[in-house]
């Protein structure tokens, strides 16, 4: 019997060896994802421009009030961008500075493309107004891209660092991981968001088939700032401070995240 337990003793401890060898080994075999790498880039996208002005309205108050989404759009994105150079020390990248036209092909591939540097990411946030044919329709939302759309990483013309960063994993397993990371982005932004505008409407964070977020490669998120269609939200939206507010309140939500990894 003495001989049977010492046996027993043995066994156990070599299966518990080999859940330790085998815990081990998974790691090794399963490289750390590339979307869990600290933030080195940050690219703001001011949606719609040029010949594009997005969502309009005017409405009549004490003067009238005429916005087109594109210059607000601008506006805060601008304000994002000075307050993430002041505050951290991340790259940060615009997709257009101006009233200009940029396609949405241009605008995806000018994150996927930017090599971040040695352990790190880049991660793009579009900055847009909202609409609705509904005049009661208000509060902000944030998008990510659909979980079934696929996106391929690596081509034939794959730069080096890129196929360094991607080499390791199947292309499912990081359309994975690049969704998951997606939903986590756009929490951080919409608890900032929350905190600063208390009496606003959360509409949550949402998967929605946009080509900006379904063709891109970084972890993305699309924020809906407000509706221009529902007059107090105009109002806010023609206000200097308002816009402050905003662009402090999304900076700080990338910023918490940015802090997170």
């Amino acid at each position: 019997m003495a001989t049977n337990g010492v046996i027993t003793l043995k066994h156990k401890i070599i299966f518990a060896l080999s859940l330790v060898s085998l815990f081990v080994n998974s790691l090794i075999a399963s490289p750390l994802s590339p979307f869990s790498l600290p933030v080195g880039t940050i690219v703001l996208d001011a949606g719609h421009g040029g010949e594009d002005p997005g969502a309009v309205a005017s409405w009549s108050l004490d003067e009238e009030i005429n916005l087109t989404e594109k210059e607000i759009n601008l506006e805060i994105t601008l304000r994002v961008a000075a307050l993430l150079k002041e505050k951290t020390d991340v790259e940060v990248l615009l997709t257009r500075q101006t009233d200009i036209f940029i396609p949405l092909s241009d605008r995806a591939a000018i994150s996927s493309s930017h090599n971040p540097g040695v352990n790190k990411k880049t991660i793009f946030v579009s900055i847009h107004v909202n609409s609705s044919n509904s005049p009661l329709a208000h509060g902000y939302e944030l998008f990510v891209k659909q979980s079934p759309k696929k996106v391929s990483f690596l081509d034939s013309e794959s730069s080096i660092w890129v196929l360094s960063r991607y080499a390791n994993f199947s292309n499912s397993q990081l359309n994975a991981l690049l969704n998951r990371e997606n939903v986590i982005l756009a929490a951080y932004i919409e608890e900032s968001l929350k905190k600063s505008f208390p009496q606003s409407r959360s509409r949550g964070v949402k998967e929605q088939d946009l080509w900006v977020l379904n063709q891109s490669k970084v972890p993305s998120v699309l924020i809906e700032v407000g509706f221009i269609s529902n007059l107090e939200e105009a109002y806010l939206m023609a206000q200097d401070s308002w816009l402050q507010e905003m662009a402090k309140a999304i900076t700080e939500g990338l910023i918490n995240y940015i802090n997170q990894h």
